[in-house]
């Protein structure tokens, strides 16, 4: 199964936002749009389009793209 990109799921979440692919790292607050409550329904986004979940320990750590796609990793998809 192909799962669309971290980079897509945040152009879905963000449509009027301007993200740059190149920058690996995007974390919380670097968008305007991206605040807490923001990124709790991005976690989300992320959850079902890879049916995983992430407890509320790993909600409270993934504040970035890259720690994001490290738990990904751990939970063994390739993304």
């Amino acid at each position: 199964m192909t799962h669309p990109s971290l980079h897509d799921l945040l152009r879905q979440q963000f449509p009027n936002a301007d993200i740059d692919s190149n920058r690996p790292n995007l974390m919380v607050g670097d968008l305007a749009e991206w605040d807490s409550l923001a990124h709790f329904n991005f976690l989300m986004r992320i959850e079902d389009a890879y049916g995983v979940r992430f407890d509320m320990e790993e909600m409270s750590e993934l504040k970035g793209l890259e720690g994001i796609a490290a738990s990904l990793a751990a939970k063994g998809l390739k993304i």
